[in-house]
């Protein structure tokens, strides 16, 4: 690919990651190769995961930090944990830099971002600096911190926005639908 774009999906409606993933097997079905890395999702058991790990062309890296709900961390856990992330950022950046991918899908990074679990720094450098060739799509839910600085740097931007959802009637996630 000539040109890689950077491509937004925010908010907090559904279909971030399916539009993601979708957009992954795309890539891997004309022969290019793929890099996909989850924040915050572990273990890494959905559907999605399964499919996309049995594709060629797609590598999708393990999520290894087991993290419980981050909302509820003291300072000194949250820390911690962005510590690991940090760590684990470094490895994926080192992964997009080599210039062997033609797509990269960062799901949940504007979580790990306003949950202040990676440094931003590293996120704002990525967007300016990544290979030439790597389109680039990063994916998460709207809190109340800005991202306008994600959104400048981003080419399209696509918000998602939940009108109604099961899950606030309390009904769980289903396997093969939102799982």
């Amino acid at each position: 690919m000539d040109k890689g774009l950077i491509q937004l999906y925010y908010g907090n409606g559904k279909g971030k990651t399916t539009a993601g993933v979708g957009s992954c097997v795309r890539a891997a079905g004309h022969g290019l190769k793929v890099l996909v890395y989850q924040f915050l999702k572990t273990p890494a058991n959905t559907g999605e995961v399964s499919m996309l790990k049995s594709i060629p062309g797609i590598e999708y890296v393990d999520n290894t930090v087991h993290s419980p709900f981050l909302f509820n961390l003291t300072p000194e856990q949250q820390e911690y944990f962005a510590e690991l992330y940090d760590n684990e950022f470094e490895a994926v950046l080192s992964k997009i830099y080599s210039g062997e991918y033609d797509l990269v899908f960062l799901d949940e990074l504007i979580d790990a971002w306003n949950l202040n679990l990676i440094p931003r720094d590293k996120v704002l450098k990525l967007m300016e600096t990544k290979p030439a060739g790597t389109e680039l799509i990063i994916s998460g839910h709207i809190y109340e911190e800005s991202i306008d600085e994600l959104i400048a740097r981003s080419d399209y931007v696509t918000e998602f926005k939940k009108v109604k959802h099961p899950f606030d009637n309390g009904e769980c996630a289903r396997i093969g639908i939102e799982e």
